[in-house]
């Protein structure tokens, strides 16, 4: 790699089991007796989707419990991963959330290595490591992965500085698609609304579809143009 170059030809490939010292399942019980109205963060596979950690659904424990299972904390930085139904789905442990994860969860924590755990959160939602999580789970009805499976589970690793941007232009960009989120759906509203009514407000006459999804393709443009 040339000195003043960012991005290094190859990235090397490496098992999950080299990277982390803890690949196992969250908790397996249940923590019904010690739930309370507002207490500590009790992470379960619904809450993780399509990379991140959705607060839709919570669910809290109370500091008994929450000592009890003291030595699986997560902690921020740590990496979770459904295992059965919405199989391969991850998220990286945020900053300053520290939880206990409940059943149908793998756990991957205390790194033996320098990683920058978003890099490989945007990594598992590639189509390759799609394909290769569903090419070892089991199940016809509801598919399940074992944690013994992400042990040896390969992920192509770039050097650390390379991980840090990669990582931070995804999550600006996934910052930036939250915060115009709603301003997006309305606009593509406007825009089928538009399309839909073309043909009697504009020339009162009936117009061919294509027709109207190509003018309405140009009145998108310049809705975007105007106001993001």
């Amino acid at each position: 790699m040339c000195k003043n170059c960012f991005f290094t030809l190859f990235w090397e490939q490496r098992k999950l089991s080299d990277i982390y010292n803890d690949i196992g399942n969250a908790f397996v019980g249940t923590a019904t007796p010690y739930y309370v109205e507002k207490g500590h963060f009790y992470l379960e596979s619904n809450n993780v989707k399509d990379g991140q950690i959705n607060h839709k659904t919570e669910v809290f424990i109370n500091d008994k419990f929450y000592e009890m299972q003291k030595a699986k904390w997560l902690h921020t930085g740590d990496m979770v991963m459904v295992q059965s139904g919405h199989v391969g789905h991850a998220a990286v442990i945020p900053k300053e959330l520290n939880c206990l994860a409940a059943h149908a969860l793998i756990m991957f924590r205390n790194p033996k290595v320098k990683i920058e755990p978003y890099f490989l959160n945007y990594q598992y939602q590639t189509n390759n490591a799609k394909k290769k999580i569903e090419n070892i789970t089991t199940g016809n009805t509801i598919k399940h992965i074992l944690a013994s499976d992400m042990q040896e589970f390969g992920v192509d690793v770039a050097l650390y500085r390379e991980q840090e941007k990669i990582a931070k232009y995804f999550r600006n960009l996934d910052n930036l698609i939250t915060l115009h989120q709603r301003k997006i759906i309305y606009i593509l509203k406007e825009v089928f609304i538009w399309i839909i009514l073309i043909k009697r407000v504009v020339l009162k006459k009936p117009l061919s579809l294509s027709y109207r999804i190509m003018v309405g393709r140009k009145r998108l443009l310049s809705i975007l143009q105007n106001r993001i």
